[in-house]
């Protein structure tokens, strides 16, 4: 819970206190969905943007009064209705240390995990990827192949910011990211997601949910679904959008220092060039050969996530 005090600081007049909820990733798992599904509930205010990375920046994290912080620079629309408080930086999954700072601020934070059958996950991070600019290798086969040069620093893509994303087989074996964060901060403190039900019933898995999180089911039966594949016409222009000179990123930081967050103008201008620079790109299916690769290669992780989440996912494999 964060404390009345707290809120209070940011928001004067504001006297209730206020809950907090992360979904953590992974990404491609539908994390965007429970998002947006979270951000029209009327008692909760999602935050601004959806992936703060707030946490996983050191300075940040470490201030004293990070709480405050954090709702000062991305909740400014929190309303006397609202009674959570929700953010989605899905690399959290990654480094549970983060959600263990989250804790130290508020002791009842919930943490909201998704998984994937990893045989479908990684080609659509590649995808995903390729889209950001990350990757420059347009066949995931040999993308995959690349992982053990890449891991020796070779043939990294000059746009890619970090090149641990290029490690597919690590990023998608969520058994072994899964166990270590339940392990870390309790599995009561973590509700899981599996994409397959996402898919199948989204009302069920929004109910259940909303249940994890103490919030009214607020009866919502139609979902917006957005899973499409999608491919930029200019790389450079895309690489801009995300990945900024140095003095704009500055200047964006200094604005978010101050409480001031991005400027709507500027949101507006990225959002229209993003736009119009995207096209939807057909992903076929993938060759049987790899197909039975990437089952091999991720047999194991399947079995340990399913140990962990107490459910069979001897299908995926």
């Amino acid at each position: 819970m964060i404390a009345a005090a707290d809120v209070s600081a940011v928001f004067p007049g504001r006297s209730a206190p206020l809950r907090s909820a992360f979904v953590v990733g992974a990404p491609r798992c539908g994390t965007t969905f429970l998002a947006k599904a979270l951000a029209r509930h009327p008692e909760v205010c999602f935050s601004k943007p959806k992936e703060t990375y707030f946490f996983q920046r050191e300075a940040a994290a470490a201030r004293p009064d990070a709480m405050r912080e954090l709702l000062r620079r991305h909740f400014r629309r929190l309303e006397d209705a609202h009674r959570v408080i929700a953010e989605g930086s899905p690399s959290t999954l990654y480094d549970p240390a983060i959600a263990l700072r989250i804790l130290e601020l508020d002791p009842d934070a919930r943490f909201v995990v998704s998984v994937r059958n990893p045989v479908e996950m990684a080609p659509s991070f590649h995808a995903r990827l390729l889209y950001t600019t990350d990757e420059d290798v347009t066949d995931f086969a040999t993308a995959w192949s690349l992982q053990a040069a890449r891991a020796r620093g070779e043939r990294i893509p000059r746009r890619c910011r970090d090149p641990r994303m290029l490690q597919y087989r690590e990023a998608c074996s969520l058994g072994a990211h899964v166990e270590t964060f339940v392990k870390s901060i309790g599995r009561e403190r973590c509700h899981v997601v599996v994409f397959d039900d996402l898919a199948s019933d989204p009302r069920k898995v929004y109910s259940a949910l909303l249940d994890f999180l103490g919030l009214v089911d607020d009866g919502r039966t139609r979902f917006e679904r957005k899973n499409e594949n999608r491919d930029v016409d200019r790389p450079w222009l895309q690489s801009l959008m995300i990945n900024p000179p140095a003095p704009i990123v500055a200047w964006l930081a200094a604005m978010e220092r101050r409480g001031l967050g991005t400027p709507q103008w500027v949101r507006t201008l990225r959002k229209r060039i993003k736009h119009a620079n995207t096209r939807k790109a057909a992903r076929g299916p993938l060759p049987a050969e790899l197909r039975e690769t990437l089952r091999a290669a991720f047999a194991g992780d399947v079995a340990r996530l399913g140990a962990v989440i107490g459910r069979d996912l001897s299908h995926w494999r």
